[in-house]
């Protein structure tokens, strides 16, 4: 358990790497023709299980401080389970990779997985060939391929990983693919990064779009390898630049990519909306008034941060989300509507969308509810609001952020942990 005092927060930090980067690269390095290094991923609990789950899939790697080198190798089916522990995305991306072999892989998961159904990729699988045996579409599941070439459809408002994991698997088959996405297409910018990461590996990927949705043309191909570099993320910088928003501070976040086609850079695009003073990679506070209705469908892991700035925020701000926030670690939109009615703000959900009526929140006892970026963005609005606050899953924001209660120290906030104040070290 955490307390937290309210204080402003100010001054200059360094992103982490980028978890959606780094669990693409990952992927790719594992399954390319040639050695091929890592430069600079994220260590994180949801990267590290991806890495664990590759390496008990067959993958040869050795890692250095900021470094990890694959050498070729095939995919193997383990004989225990793959533990993709919190992580949707590694099981989503490992269980369609290793769909491609003729013997059963099975995978677990902690109990957020087990409630986090996956049933349109499984669906899709099993159209291609593999036998898939899963309680409800979530974990554990067990996968039994070989996954054969051929044309898929796949419904893509519910999540984007569906569709990069199946991508990237069906890429190293023998013989040609089609893979169509049904509209609407949420979080298409995660598809963005991966179609370009896959094209700059060498995967021979077309994708074409339409009313319909789009449609992806995926010959047979193998990543080159060599060496892939991981940008800084901007889904963890925008805790620091919110942070800055809130408390009447002015932060800058060195080591991010301004052309970065990771979705998450529409911070700075929100922040300016509210009525901030923005630079390529800087925050400065100002009064805040609400722009209104913000549309997250291609940008939900924002959701939860932007909720907390629109508490802030003058007027009433609408948040309008796709339904795969229902299906995260939590269900965001009713944790967040939680943390918010607990400081004394009022929010209510409406379908998909977050409704944030902006004031003035005070301390209160937050909870977390498992999930890391909910403990982050609650975090956030706990050094902006009157009085003391407590918050407890402190442990979680690992899974994407390890570095961040120091990362926030660094820059003056007053968290408490044990009783001791955070030492200043990041």
């Amino acid at each position: 358990m955490m307390r937290i005092e309210p204080g402003p927060v100010s001054g200059k930090a360094v992103a982490p790497a980028s978890k959606s980067v780094t669990h693409r690269a990952y992927l790719l390095a594992s399954q390319a023709e040639r050695p091929t290094t890592v430069m600079a991923p994220l260590r994180s609990r949801d990267t590290d299980a991806t890495l664990a789950g590759l390496h008990r899939l067959g993958a040869r790697m050795t890692m250095a401080d900021d470094t990890v080198r694959f050498e070729p190798a095939p995919l193997t089916a383990p004989v225990e389970a793959v533990d993709c522990r919190n992580s949707g995305t590694t099981l989503r991306f490992l269980a369609a990779a290793a769909a491609r072999l003729a013997a059963p892989v099975r995978f677990i998961g902690d109990a957020s997985l087990s409630r986090r159904t996956s049933e349109p990729l499984w669906a899709a699988l099993r159209r291609l060939g593999v036998h898939v045996e899963s309680r409800d579409g979530c974990a554990p599941v067990l996968v039994r391929g070989p996954l054969r070439p051929g044309t898929v459809t796949l419904p893509a408002h519910s999540s984007s990983q569906f569709a990069s994991g199946l991508a990237l698997s069906l890429a190293c088959l023998d013989g040609p693919s089609t893979l169509r996405l049904e509209a609407p297409i949420d979080s298409a910018p995660y598809l963005d990064l991966t179609l370009a990461m896959a094209q700059q590996s060498g995967l021979v990927l077309r994708r074409s779009s339409n009313a319909e949705g789009q449609e992806w043309a995926i010959a047979p191909s193998r990543p080159r390898g060599g060496r892939l570099a991981v940008e800084g993320d901007w889904s963890s910088a925008a805790f620091l630049f919110a942070a800055a928003a809130v408390t009447g501070g002015s932060v800058a976040v060195a080591g991010l990519d301004a052309a970065s086609l990771q979705p998450d850079r529409a911070i700075l695009a929100h922040l300016r909306a509210f009525g901030c003073e923005v630079g390529a990679d800087s925050v400065r506070s100002a009064a805040l008034d609400s722009p209104g209705t913000i549309d997250l469908r291609s940008s939900p892991d924002l959701l939860p941060v932007l909720a907390v700035v629109a508490a802030f925020a003058r007027g009433t701000t609408l948040l309008v989300c796709g339904p795969q926030l229902r299906n995260k670690e939590s269900d965001r939109i009713a944790a967040m509507t939680n943390g918010l009615r607990a400081m004394g703000i009022q929010a209510r959900e409406e379908r998909d969308t977050l409704v944030v009526e902006g004031g003035k929140p005070h301390g209160a006892a937050l909870a977390s509810h498992g999930d890391h970026r909910i403990h982050m963005a609650l975090c956030v609005a706990a050094l902006a609001a009157n009085g003391t606050s407590t918050l407890d899953g402190d442990a979680t924001a690992a899974v994407s952020y390890p570095g961040f209660h120091d990362a926030l120290a660094a820059l003056g906030a007053r968290i408490f942990k044990d009783g001791k104040p955070l030492e200043a070290t990041a």
